[in-house]
């Protein structure tokens, strides 16, 4: 197993072991800091910017379409993935309140994870594993929750 490989599988297990165990010592006022963290990372320009690419430039794609994107815009969506899957590890350690982010951000997470189906796709296609499955759970919790 290459290094690689073995990080990309084993960086979320530790991210929501971490988010756990820090979350017996948080008070209310620590996760109302939190969700304001959350949504200051989810409202950054760069990340808007990479949602608005992932509506635009995946949606509704092709396998081959994906792989003909230009290299800085595959990074500038893989990041805008990466912050949201990190924002689903949070709610799911209950870091954050995922009732809140919901109400605050559900709508438009669900989106972009929606329209970014045929890129995660397109990666899991090219690494053998599926990248952001946090992000892909949380987004179909709050398309059930609708």
């Amino acid at each position: 197993m290459s290094a690689e490989l073995w990080v990309a599988l084993s960086s979320p297990v530790v991210a929501v072991f971490l988010t756990v165990w820090n979350f017996r010592r948080t008070s209310r006022a620590d996760r109302l800091r939190a969700f304001f963290e959350v949504q200051g990372r989810y409202l950054d320009t760069e990340v808007r910017a990479g949602r608005r690419l992932v509506h635009r430039n995946v949606a509704g794609r092709q396998s081959h379409e994906i792989a003909a994107l230009p290299e800085d815009m595959v990074s500038r969506i893989g990041y805008t993935l990466a912050v949201m899957n990190s924002i689903a590890i949070a709610c799911e350690g209950r870091y954050v309140d995922s009732g809140m982010v919901a109400r605050s951000m559900g709508r438009s997470y669900a989106g972009a994870m929606a329209a970014a189906v045929p890129y995660i796709d397109h990666v899991e296609q090219q690494r053998g594993f599926r990248p952001y499955l946090f992000a892909e759970r949380f987004a179909q919790s709050l398309r059930q929750r609708t």
